[in-house]
């Protein structure tokens, strides 16, 4: 089969592979989309080091069910299905304490373990949850699924001021999310001339601003001028946390999504004083994602501003790099 396989940064091959065969209590897929995300990129640019070399990228996956391992019932043959990343234990006290993605002797699909870059790509049975939409909007499941487990954890209050700090694909999920919770003002932050600030406007920013323009505009909108309550730090830049740092009002929340790979340097003693809390989330439940999804409560269409095939991979990449693209599609 055909995949794609990174080597080292922006080393990304496209070679012919042994197809994967399936074992018990797994399945294959094979691939009809996937998307390129955060992560991704961090290991095309080389900010985020390999765990594996090559890597067959690639964990926001759709597909249809083409073979299936023992144990695992037949009549999901031909379904198409979305699959979580992470392969877990099931017997660990993490696993039995349902936090599942923390389990010591997980692998993570397309980060430890080959992923859906490919032809074929395979996914324990437990993983797969069938849907019923586009495979191209059916890749958001995932990244969806990261922004639900971010509210759940730290669910901002009705009324709040909101801070988005960054407007890639997260960001522009999380604010679909979070107009659910009846904020006074949700404020996304782009960078000077940002072609992607039009997308923040069309799905109901109250304003699209810099950073300099949010810091001005808190001493408007904010009590007594002290800033945002809730903070969405999604940049993808390893500066982003001292940036929310600055935004967030004393006690206040920052939302810490980045996976940008990097170390990073923050006011340590800043976040003392304001007695900011942080709190950092990533993968998320699958289900809600998928209702929103299918209910079109959150919409992704006009997030899809590039497909490539499986043969234009490295293409793809480079697209995904540029400041004009939200989310690139591959389509084996």
């Amino acid at each position: 089969m055909l995949a794609a396989r990174l080597y080292k940064p922006y080393d990304l091959r496209l070679e012919e592979v042994k197809e994967p065969k399936v074992k018990r209590d797994w399945v294959k897929i094979k691939v009809e989309a996937v998307g390129i995300c955060g992560t991704d990129k961090a290991f095309y640019k080389g900010t985020y080091k390999l765990f594996k070399t090559p890597l067959v990228p690639g964990h926001e996956i759709c597909g249809k069910v083409i073979e299936v391992g023992d144990n695992v019932p037949e009549n999901i043959i031909g379904e198409r299905v979305v699959t979580e990343i992470n392969i877990t234990c099931g017997k660990c006290w993490f696993c039995t304490h349902s936090l599942y993605t923390h389990c010591p002797y997980r692998e993570t699909i397309g980060i430890t373990v080959d992923g859906g870059m490919a032809e074929y790509v395979l996914t324990p049975y437990r993983n797969i949850h069938e849907v019923k939409m586009e495979p191209e909007i059916a890749v958001f499941t995932e990244p969806l699924a990261a922004v639900i487990e971010m509210v759940k954890l730290e669910p901002p209050v009705p009324g709040s001021n909101i801070a988005i700090l960054g407007s890639g694909n997260i960001g522009l999920l999380s604010l679909q999310v979070l107009k659910q919770y009846s904020p006074l003002n949700i404020v996304v932050i782009v960078r000077k001339d940002s072609p992607k600030a039009k997308f923040a406007r069309k799905l109901g920013a109250d304003y699209v601003v810099t950073f300099d323009e949010a810091m001005e505009l808190r001493k408007e909108i904010t009590p007594e001028g002290q800033g945002y309550d809730y903070v969405v730090e999604v940049t993808g830049n390893p500066e982003g946390l001292s940036l929310a740092l600055k935004l967030v009002r004393p006690r206040g929340v920052i939302a810490a999504k980045s996976t940008h790979g990097a170390p990073v340097s923050f006011n340590y003693t800043e976040m003392v004083v304001k007695e900011v809390k942080i709190v950092s989330s990533r993968c998320g439940p699958f289900p809600p994602a998928i209702k929103l999804l299918e209910r079109k409560i959150v919409k992704v269409e006009e997030l899809i501003t590039s497909t490539y095939s499986l043969r234009e991979v490295r293409e793809a990449f480079e697209k995904s790099l540029r400041r004009d693209q939200i989310k690139v599609i591959v389509k084996p």
